[in-house]
């Protein structure tokens, strides 16, 4: 019966490419609007990082490019921009993870934000993959936002794997 709550594992061997997007779900839902937005946003960072890793050529130097003191894809913004102007990611998606770092970083640097600010309403009704407000319904912005987190999540949950079909090959190029 659809309407029965199935375990983790039932879920898992009908829908194995879910195996990260259902404990980011029990994290991201166990935790406050500040912790969710937190919780979302290193997800994401993560995925990128993935993407990104199995995208490029197999080389030791890709570890230098992606982690650690100052690597110059180390960043949230810097995987996002990497991700997109390598073509891993949409212009929508990668509109999205813009807007949820700065989400982010309002939430980080202040510890008087919430939901209720103008500054964060604004942003979360630019979420592309958020639900939208429909007849009597009014998704506010904590809805907004964890909609839009969770749509893009579950966009990009796979993609590392569909990547790594197309990872770059190193080859000889002509004088």
């Amino acid at each position: 019966m659809p309407w029965v709550k199935s375990s983790h594992e039932e879920t898992l061997k009908k829908y194995p490419h879910l195996k990260d997007f259902l404990p980011f779900l029990d994290v991201s839902n166990a935790e406050s609007p500040r912790g969710s937005v937190l919780v979302a946003c290193s997800f994401l960072d993560d995925q990128l990082r993935t993407i990104i890793d199995n995208y490029l050529v197999e080389d030791s130097d890709k570890a230098q490019l992606l982690d650690g003191f100052n690597a110059p894809l180390g960043t949230f913004a810097s995987r996002i921009k990497s991700a997109h102007c390598l073509g891993l990611i949409s212009d929508e998606e990668r509109d999205d993870c813009d807007t949820l770092r700065k989400i982010r970083n309002e939430f980080a640097h202040n510890f008087r934000t919430s939901f209720a600010d103008n500054k964060l309403v604004d942003l979360c009704k630019n979420l592309h993959h958020s639900a939208k407000d429909h007849s009597d319904v009014i998704v506010d912005a904590y809805g907004q936002f964890s909609t839009g987190a969770t749509g893009l999540v579950l966009n990009l949950v796979n993609r590392a794997h569909y990547v790594s079909r197309s990872r770059l090959k190193k080859q000889k190029w002509p004088r």
